[in-house]
């Protein structure tokens, strides 16, 4: 096939002429089933005197043809041109040099490329691919050895779920992961782009081969002693950053991902294989010496080198993305799990709690420019969170409850200490001098803990209706929508506390109805769930059942505005309760549930 027509058609899908445009796609669809298509392709997009539109237009040409094609599948062969085994053969022959010769935009094509094909002839119909791999792991050549760490990581991810394959895994953990520990380990003194993508590649393949087993090479502790230096000085890497302008987009730069690869590699070692507190069953035989060593030998500097980064944080010399403060809360609340990483842990957890769990914990700048400009994606992020996976304040909150029930006795009071100080400030500074955002803080922390302090064993049980008077109900009140949000949410979580006084229960009820008209739509929406518990008070129910037009409109308007399966149940609740009372709004409920 000739190479220089085929850059004239993909020149033409370029055109601004629809019809040239046109007209050059049909004739690539008709050159698809030809002998040497794919190959002039890969040819085409490793030549360097052709322009970079066009080759980015062939290498997605390219990954379209090996996504449908490459399996070789009936279901494939009848809706797309087979791939020859001649053609097969030369691409695996060539993509590695593809990879290396292109610039990163189309590295990216051709690795996702390289996946596909792995996945459906590694090792069996591609065995010399490991040898190559080598080679260019070893080679001097960065972009070489760049080009193997991206095949490796491919390979690796192939297989890092797949139990019964596993010597794969096992056999490259052995063979390259010394070298690739080294490469990583120089890189990480360079400041270059390139050098950063390697070690982030680098941790990223050793934190997939610890996903369904750790490989016995790993265990030995000349390697445990020489990733955990490479980690360790990734981690303590100083990186520049300005404090106005840094924000969660820096995240993928190449060094802060190299960085939270590191971060996430150290915490699957220990939480999956070196915490004998979290060891399954079925594992603990298998790894406890390992644990027991991990934890004996490597956890005590690990643990100080997270500490380091936690006040370099609180104190702004070091940067956090959101990813990484979950990561760093997660590892904490691993080692509270255990006796002897407590033991080292519990002499910080008061600076951990006022000067890291505590401002991840109150309203900030990002929730503001949520809540004005997409409000409902706020609320769904907050009552519905589809993936909290990473979520910085929903790990330190988990850290917070972890502090509160598993090591109780030594850090409760600690806790409510902090949370009463921060509240009694609040509370006596001069209403123009109050830091809502603290109050939200303070609020969100007790909503956190309420399944440890809303029960009857609670030590604070005998607070909890002062605590409801005093720091809740007259934040309905506030001008701050998101302060009236949480003071609705945190008495959600205490709603089961009692009042004998019917008067202030009713009084409760009256304001949480009054803000099922706020015009901000998060206070709408907790206000909704605010009255679910309160109509198993009977006194409630009865003044309840008067205001039910109102409140089931407020309900449909809700759902109109807002997809929520917490409110689709509120409502569900609501008809079943009052089944009597539901015949005007019967058939748009009907529909309304049904569409939701």
């Amino acid at each position: 096939m000739d190479l220089h027509s085929l850059v004239g058609l993909f020149d033409s899908t370029l055109h601004p002429d629809p019809t040239a445009r046109q007209s050059a796609e049909k004739q690539l669809q008709q050159l698809e089933s030809q002998e040497g298509f794919l190959t002039t392709l890969l040819q085409m997009i490793s030549t360097t005197d052709i322009g970079i539109g066009t080759k980015q237009a062939a290498s997605i040409y390219f990954k379209n043809q090996i996504r449908r094609s490459w399996s070789g599948s009936n279901r494939a062969l009848e809706l797309y041109p087979a791939i020859s085994e001649g053609e097969r053969s030369l691409t695996k022959e060539h993509i590695l040099g593809a990879i290396y010769s292109s610039p990163l935009a189309i590295k990216r094509q051709l690795t996702e490329c390289l996946g596909v094909m792995l996945k459906f002839d590694f090792p069996e119909k591609w065995p010399q691919l490991t040898v190559q791999i080598k080679e260019l792991v070893y080679a001097q050549d960065a972009q070489k050895v760049y080009t193997g760490l991206l095949a490796m990581l491919e390979v690796i991810k192939v297989f890092r779920y797949s139990a019964p394959n596993r010597e794969v895994i096992d056999d490259i953990a052995k063979e390259l992961f010394p070298q690739v520990q080294k490469i990583a380990d120089e890189a990480i003194s360079s400041n270059d782009e390139l050098a950063m993508r390697m070690v982030w590649i680098s941790f990223k393949s050793y934190y997939n081969c610890l996903q369904s087993g750790l490989p016995a090479s790993f265990k030995e502790q000349d390697s445990v002693v020489a990733w955990g230096t490479s980690f360790i000085k990734m981690i303590e890497k100083p990186v520049e950053f300005d404090r106005e302008t840094i924000s969660e987009d820096s995240a993928q730069e190449p060094v802060w991902k190299a960085r939270k690869w590191a971060i996430r590699s150290v915490n699957h070692l220990y939480g999956r294989y070196g915490n004998p507190a979290l060891l399954p069953s079925g594992n603990a035989k298998k790894h406890s010496a390992f644990a027991k060593a991990f934890t004996s030998n490597f956890l005590p500097q690990i643990l100080q080198v997270y500490l380091k980064q936690i006040e370099g944080y609180t104190t702004g010399h070091v940067w956090m993305s959101m990813r990484v403060r979950g990561l760093v809360s997660k590892f904490l609340a691993d080692c509270v799990k255990e006796k002897s990483a407590w033991k080292l842990l519990k002499p910080h957890v008061e600076g951990i709690v006022a000067h890291f769990i505590f401002p991840q914990m109150c309203f900030s700048k990002a929730d503001q420019e949520l809540w004005e400009d997409n409000p409902t994606e706020y609320v769904q992020k907050r009552i519905d969170p589809i993936d909290d996976f990473g979520v910085a304040s929903i790990a330190a909150s988990s850290l917070l409850i972890d502090f509160a029930i598993d090591r109780k006795k030594a850090t409760l009071t600690t806790i409510l200490d902090f949370v009463n100080k921060v509240l009694a400030t609040y509370s006596q500074s001069p209403e123009d001098a109050r830091d809502p955002r603290s109050k939200d803080g303070a609020l969100n922390m007790m909503g956190a803990l309420c399944s440890v302090l809303g029960s009857r064993k609670s030590p604070i049980a005998d607070k909890l209706q002062e605590f409801v008077l005093t720091h809740i109900v007259p934040e309905f009140k506030s001008k701050y929508g998101f302060l009236r949000a949480r003071a609705l949410d945190t008495y959600c979580r205490y709603s089961n506390v009692e009042f004998a006084d019917k008067q202030i229960v009713r009084g409760i009820f009256e304001s949480v109805f009054a803000l099922l008209n706020d015009p901000e739509l998060p206070v709408r929406v907790h206000a909704a769930l605010a009255l679910q518990p309160m109509i198993e008070n009977e006194d409630v129910r009865d003044v309840l059942t008067e205001h039910l037009p109102q409140v089931m409109q407020v309900f449909l308007n809700l759902t109109n505005e807002i997809d929520s399966d917490t409110i689709t149940h509120v409502i569900e609740e609501f008809v079943e309760i009052f089944a009597d009372k539901m015949a005007p709004f019967a058939l748009q409920l009907g529909q309304q549930l049904c569409d939701t």
